[in-house]
């Protein structure tokens, strides 16, 4: 039916205004829009268009058709922004996500900066306050088109390592913008040696990013979550498309996730806790790519005592309009507490935009297992931050082979995945390990939620862990660990110890 295809994020629709037709994501930002919270201009193709997509993009007329609709909603973005989806002079980049309708953290496609290509970054180069962010934004294109295309992960870190030891640089946004356009030029070789093609023109690039985003519905990753969850292989996604909102347009603009409720306290009300990174694009915070900073002070000082910045701290006014965004969900709305993915292009709160807003799960207090002996005669390895509240004992394992012959050769042991950071084909690994330990990522990233959704023990952040993951061995501290050696980690405190103690419950 074409009358459910398409709908606007500021179009009521009291026929596809629900969850099965937009997902669960597009959902709460039309009810946002609706409140007049700061949602980016976007549209959204229902799930209608998932389930007929087959007859609708291999019939000519219906395709023409289904592409007007699209073009009439990219031009009513074009008006609110001001920007035209194209232009070489005042482009309009596009964010293209899924969204199926109960949450699937990192298990679908994203396609950021939709619209970028060689002339546009060019031009807007020639304005020095966009050059750095045009280039990141090139480059941040090229590697997630290449990603989705199967080429490793570890080929653009490899390439973006060397430069950074070239230029003496310790973070991405040091580079120069001259240094990053090479940067991209690398990228650009990666995909040339791979046989993979990037198209100039933003419309033909639009069409492929929407079938990539449809046609994750079937990856593996996506169909290990839905058969853990439980959800019909029939409901589908559906695609949202969104005016991209630059966090990473200079080092007062950043990106991060917030939960409106700390889960490490007791008493109940809004007290933020959560991840932001400056001058980043929200996927940087979700994929757990980088080392994150804390959004409260009060969580600075519990969980990052390496860092002397916090969101509260650099940005008080955004945190100051994102605590009463949250006030104004929960008290005056009446939301419950809430997961908010957030992006601010400066430090005046007027730039800050809701990305997306999701149900933050509160698991109920019961009984809890500790390590029963005393932490000073335990073998401490490193720390990171705990995510569960909870202690395991358990053998490592560095990828989805090893899991499978430690549960066939130790079938009493307990499995704990060890990974640098969590990308979206990890997932079908976090599903059936018991516990997790990432050297990046922060309390918000893919691996932390859904290791938290899925109860398993948690650390993230362990600066004292190094995975060389081809060797199949990983540093924690100074000591050297294999495929089956015994660790314990503790998710309260973040703390990893060597070998196996005995754990009681309180």
């Amino acid at each position: 039916n074409p009358d459910l295809a398409i709908t606007s994020f500021d179009t009521p629709n009291p026929q596809m205004d629900n969850r099965v037709f937009l997902g669960a994501k597009a959902y709460y930002l039309k009810k946002l829009t609706s409140y007049g919270l700061p949602v980016p201009p976007g549209f959204v193709l229902t799930t209608e268009v998932f389930r007929h997509r087959d007859t609708v993009l291999d019939h000519p007329y219906m395709s023409l058709e289904l592409e007007s609709f699209i073009y009439r909603e990219i031009e009513k973005i074009e008006k609110i922004s001001s920007k035209k989806f194209g232009d070489v002079n005042n482009p309009l980049f596009l964010s293209v996500r899924s969204g199926t309708a109960i949450s699937l953290p990192g298990a679908m496609n994203t396609v950021l900066n939709v619209g970028i290509n060689d002339i546009i970054a060019e031009k807007m180069e020639e304005t020095s306050e966009n050059a750095w962010m045009i280039w990141d934004s090139y480059r941040r294109f090229i590697q997630s088109w290449g990603m989705i295309n199967g080429i490793e992960r570890s080929d653009f870190d490899k390439i973006i390592n060397e430069f950074k030891q070239s230029y003496n640089v310790q973070k991405k946004a040091d580079f120069t913008s001259k240094q990053m356009k090479e940067l991209v030029k690398e990228y650009k070789i990666i995909l040339q040696d791979k046989n993979i093609t990037i198209h100039q023109d933003p419309y033909i690039q639009l069409r492929q990013a929407l079938n990539i985003v449809l046609d994750s519905w079937d990856t593996e990753r996506a169909q290990a979550y839905r058969e853990h969850l439980q959800i019909a292989e029939e409901w589908g996604t559906a695609v949202i498309i969104q005016k991209m909102v630059m966090g990473n347009k200079s080092k007062f603009s950043g990106s991060g996730v917030v939960f409106t409720h700390n889960p490490k306290l007791s008493k109940p009300g809004i007290n933020l806790y959560g991840d932001f990174t400056p001058c980043s694009q929200g996927e940087d915070i979700v994929a757990g790519l980088v080392h994150p900073l804390p959004v409260s002070e009060s969580q600075r000082l519990e969980d990052y005592t390496d860092s002397n910045e916090s969101l509260e701290s650099t940005f008080p006014e955004i945190y100051k309009q994102l605590f009463e965004y949250s006030k104004k969900l929960i008290y005056d709305l009446g939301f419950s507490n809430q997961e908010i993915e957030f992006t601010f292009e400066s430090a005046n709160p007027k730039d800050l935009y809701i990305l997306q807003t999701r149900e933050q799960i509160i698991t109920p207090k019961e009984k809890t297992p500790v390590f029963c002996e005393n932490h000073s005669k335990m073998k401490f390895l490193g720390q990171g931050i705990g995510i569960g509240n909870e202690c395991l004992t358990g053998r490592i394992a560095f990828d989805k082979e090893d899991l499978l012959y430690l549960k066939e050769n130790y079938p009493k042991d307990k499995q704990i995945l060890v990974r640098p950071d969590t990308i979206p084909d990890d997932i079908p690994k976090i599903l059936i390990c018991h516990g997790l330990i990432t050297s990046r990522g922060g309390v918000t990233s893919h691996a932390a939620v859904t290791a938290g959704k899925l109860k398993k023990v948690c650390i993230v952040n362990c600066k004292d862990l190094i995975v060389k993951d081809k060797e199949k061995e990983c540093i924690i501290g100074k000591k050297n660990l294999r495929v089956g050696d015994i660790i314990s980690i503790d998710g309260k405190t973040g703390n990893i110890y060597l070998g196996e103690y005995k754990i009681i419950y309180i």
